[in-house]
């Protein structure tokens, strides 16, 4: 698959069939393009944690007792957290280092970490994955940074949520709209 062919066909997929997960080589494939991403001055501040089997309940599990020990949400919002990271096979938080010493560089970094991001989903189009990208109250908890092994300053990027399309394939469609464009060409 030609690089245009997989920025116009990707769709993100809240769904992911629950079996057969991703081979490993194929993940580790993933985040080896992810890694070619620019960074400026080559800080590659990108970081992967892969959640596959067990582990997502693990994680799930940690944080939601995080949220009930520090009150953070209730207990439909606990329930929710435990089974969030179970809606496909394989789970990649792609996290951050963090460096609020330098405002320009940490929102520098934080602007690679997403071209690593777009890199990984569109290697994953190509893998024929389905793959949906998740930034919501997760990517804030502390008890999710306390899980991940994360500094105080790091960020949780996004989760990436990983699988084989389901029955039907990943059905969203869509058109865009022609770009903004100022055009300044002599």
């Amino acid at each position: 698959m030609d690089v245009y062919t997989a920025i116009e066909t990707r769709r993100d997929s809240e769904t992911c069939a629950p079996e057969p997960r991703p081979p490993r080589e194929v993940i580790e494939r993933l985040i080896r393009a992810a890694t070619w991403a620019p960074s400026h001055r080559r800080t590659e501040p990108w970081r992967f944690t892969v959640l596959a089997g067990d582990a997502r309940s693990a994680m799930g599990n940690a944080v939601a007792d995080w949220m009930a020990a520090t009150g953070a949400a209730n207990e439909g919002q606990q329930a929710a957290t435990r089974v969030r990271l179970l809606r496909a096979p394989v789970v990649i938080v792609v996290t951050q280092v963090g460096t609020p010493e330098d405002a320009t560089r940490d929102r520098e970094d934080y602007a690679a970490c997403w071209c690593a991001i777009e890199n990984l989903l569109l290697a994953a189009q190509a893998e024929g994955l389905a793959a949906h990208t998740s930034t919501g109250v997760m990517t804030e908890f502390a008890g999710a940074k306390q899980y991940l092994g994360l500094e105080e300053q790091d960020h949780i990027v996004a989760y990436i949520y990983l699988g084989y399309p389901p029955e039907g394939g990943v059905t969203k469609e869509g058109t865009r709209r022609p770009a903004v464009v100022r055009w300044e060409w002599e």
